[in-house]
């Protein structure tokens, strides 16, 4: 349903909701979500969103009727997934934040991770805002945990401090399942979170991490929620490898254009790789946000195989 003109609310199920947020950025309007469970055994909120939109999440919580959240849970803590989180955590002080051990300094004290960001993004980390800090004592503790109705899955890759988040009726993918968009007519686009530094090795490893869990329906990080879960993460890994294979052949025919030429690599993936035929139906201030999350894509693929170069020289 539509809230008003900042957020929407899906309820998707019986006890989940997504509530996408909406950033003053153009094409970013169905990209970014903040999922509720409102389970009989826990309440609780998946991501946050960027800092700008801390107050259409609070409006969609408040419209929900929560006044209380037994869990706060990061997928990772880049700052479109995480940003609001000193805000909510401000909010429901009582509330345990549970984030990767490898990403709770960074949100207790978010200046370099802000500093990292803003080289990585630039003008759309400055549109997302900046992250007020976690008092060290709202970090979730294993005691907090014992009695959470999910499970928390190591899942490296697209950040080294990502967890999936496996629960009865679905699984929190974050990024670790690359980024889905639904489309009114065919298969949903489908496209690799890979940015640099990325190690092909270390994402499939969390894929097959992930499936072990054999989710039958996935809730996106970006976007939406699909119900043929083990399919679709089974796509995914398929793309990477397609990744691989395409990109190292185009850069092994030694073509000294190609391998400086970031956008033709964009491009070649678009003709190629048919988890991307959904691009051309996505709206054109869509497809200008997707280039430059693709362009990233190629970018960390390239480093990876370069590393690989380098490995097999030594």
């Amino acid at each position: 349903m539509t809230v008003d003109g900042s957020y929407r609310i899906h309820h998707l199920a019986p006890r989940l909701y997504q509530i996408v947020l909406a950033p003053p950025i153009e094409g970013f309007d169905n990209f970014i979500a903040a999922w509720l469970v409102k389970g009989p055994d826990a309440v609780y909120l998946v991501d946050v969103g960027p800092a700008v939109t801390v107050t259409q999440l609070s409006g969609a919580l408040d419209n929900l009727g929560v006044a209380h959240l037994d869990y706060i849970c990061l997928t990772h803590i880049h700052i479109d997934h995480a940003g609001a989180i000193g805000h909510l955590a401000r909010r429901f002080a009582e509330t345990p934040v549970i984030c990767h051990p490898k990403g709770a300094a960074h949100i207790v004290d978010p200046e370099r991770l802000w500093q990292g960001t803003l080289k990585m993004l630039g003008d759309t980390a400055r549109a997302y805002g900046r992250m007020l800090p976690v008092a060290p004592s709202s970090i979730a503790t294993e005691s907090d945990l014992a009695a959470a109705p999910f499970q928390l899955l190591d899942t490296p890759g697209h950040s080294p401090h990502h967890y999936a988040i496996a629960a009865a009726d679905c699984l929190f993918a974050g990024e670790a399942g690359g980024v889905c968009l639904p489309l009114a007519s065919t298969e949903p686009y489908l496209r690799p979170a890979t940015p640099p530094r990325f190690f092909l090795e270390t994402s499939l490893a969390s894929i097959d991490r992930i499936m072990a869990a054999s989710p039958q329906t996935i809730c996106y990080g970006h976007f939406g929620l699909q119900n043929d879960g083990m399919r679709m993460l089974a796509r995914h890994r398929d793309q990477l490898l397609f990744w691989k294979k395409t990109l190292g052949s185009a850069l092994n025919e030694g073509n000294s254009d190609l391998q400086q030429d970031y956008e033709g690599l964009v491009d070649l993936m678009l003709y190629k790789d048919p988890n991307l035929k959904g691009f051309k139906q996505l709206p054109p201030e869509v497809r200008g946000r997707e280039r430059g999350f693709l362009l990233n894509s190629v970018k960390g693929f390239v480093g990876y195989l370069a590393h690989c170069r380098e490995k097999q020289d030594a």
